[in-house]
């Protein structure tokens, strides 16, 4: 009977590692963003993912209420409704952050990271001086980091995209957005800018009617 329960506890626990690991890549999160949530190390994460450590029903709890998951959706995460890969390769970028040190560059390096970092800022509706003081960075800092001025940390960026009031898995998916938002309308004023007066008296209307 005590070998019986402790092969339960086994498989139980085994079950908890498995979904600590799908809910942070269905996230769309590193090990090293998931340990910044819960403010230890990302071996932390691995060894428990990996089954290493004990997972208690209320650590699987502080994790799940962390992710942001109600109790049916781990319900549907463990019967395979809902379906998630356990390959670290899905959210992995081929540009990653981890290793950049943070330090000012003298020439702009304006990364995919820092154009999306500016598409979230934009829609906040904040410009780039309350946007540092928002996330308590020096007052010219969110301009250096969009113009390519300031190396970005998975830190960072992380601290950046919760304090806008975003999530990493949005961060991610605007990471494969062309072009994004404010990039078109960039490359529209540009155009516009190059246009004679009576070019510009001919598409004006078209475009106030677009925005009706």
């Amino acid at each position: 009977m005590e070998t019986t329960t402790e092969n339960i506890k086994e498989e139980y626990l085994s079950d908890f590692a498995v979904l600590l690991k799908k809910m942070r890549l269905l996230k769309k999160l590193t090990r090293q963003q998931a340990g910044l949530l819960f403010d230890f190390s990302y071996k932390n994460i691995e060894r428990l993912e990996n089954g290493r450590g004990a997972i208690s029903v209320e650590k699987f709890k502080e994790f799940q209420e962390k992710y942001g998951y109600s109790d049916s959706e781990i319900e549907d995460l463990r019967s395979g409704k809902i379906q998630a890969s356990t390959d670290a390769n899905s959210i992995r970028r081929k540009s990653g952050t981890k290793n950049r040190p943070d330090r000012r560059f003298c020439h702009r390096r304006i990364t995919r990271e820092c154009k999306v970092l500016k598409e979230l800022r934009l829609l906040k509706n904040i410009n780039q001086y309350e946007a540092s003081k928002l996330c308590g960075l020096g007052i010219n800092t969110i301009g250096f980091i969009e113009n390519g001025r300031v190396a970005l940390t998975d830190k960072k960026i992380l601290h950046i995209v919760l304090t806008y009031g975003f999530s990493m898995e949005y961060f991610n998916q605007l990471l494969k957005v062309s072009p994004l938002r404010h990039e078109m309308v960039e490359e529209c004023q540009k155009i516009i800018e190059r246009m004679d007066e009576n070019k510009l008296r001919i598409i004006m209307p078209m475009l106030q009617s677009m925005t009706k």
